[in-house]
């Protein structure tokens, strides 16, 4: 789920679905449409469309029945996701430790260290990518970037020399843009699951329109 679920111009939340998440995440226990439409001062066919939608949506799940005075009610918590939704501030920490680690290690052994956290992170695909045919192991990769946040797809390349990967944004963007090296963990990340050396022919960071990913033939 996009870290801009709650907050900013992507927003996919509406005012009242935002307010439900929230009055969820404070709350000490799970609560009722009852309760949530009291605290959002709508209607309580309103306040389970919203629920409805939400708990469609995995933000929220059914809890315990409550037993207050009345009829029982179906109560409401939010799940992983929907604690997951609100927006998270990844970036300053890693443009922090990025920073940290090129003034002490230099930009050689950072680089270094970037290369061996990608093959670390392939590791766990690996079993997702194995005995498939070059063409096979693209759409793979593929799938497991869109996994890891990337709009990216298998494409076939202009040389028509088979697929690469484009993807159409970047996790690391601006992390990249003030440090280039941050490119070499996607490479490594990639030529680990494709077994074969990849290359970046394209770079949206250095200016392309998007960062297209292919396997590096001989004499390139």
């Amino acid at each position: 789920m996009p870290e801009d679920i709650l907050e900013g111009p992507g927003s996919k939340l509406g005012n009242s679905r935002r307010q439900i998440l929230q009055t969820l995440l404070h709350a000490a226990e799970p609560l009722a449409v009852d309760q949530l439409a009291r605290g959002l001062g709508i209607s309580r066919n309103a306040t389970y469309q919203h629920v409805t939608a939400l708990e469609r949506d995995g933000l929220i799940e059914r809890a315990k029945i409550s037993q207050t005075r009345g009829r029982p009610g179906q109560t409401y918590r939010l799940t992983d996701a929907g604690r997951g939704a609100f927006p998270k501030h990844y970036a300053l920490i890693a443009t922090m430790l990025i920073k940290t680690l090129r003034t002490r290690l230099g930009a050689a052994e950072l680089e270094a260290l970037l290369i061996e956290l990608g093959r670390s992170l392939a590791d766990g695909f690996a079993e997702r990518v194995e005995d498939l045919d070059e063409a096979g192991r693209m759409e793979a990769i593929a799938e497991i970037m869109r996994e890891l946040g990337y709009e990216s797809e298998a494409a076939e390349r202009a040389d028509g020399e088979g697929l690469e990967i484009r993807a159409h944004n970047c996790v690391f963007h601006d992390l990249a843009r003030d440090h280039r090296e941050v490119c070499s963990l996607d490479i490594a990340l990639l030529s680990k699951l494709a077994g074969q050396r990849m290359e970046h022919a394209e770079c949206m960071v250095r200016g392309g329109h998007c960062c297209r990913f292919r396997v590096a033939r001989q004499g390139t």
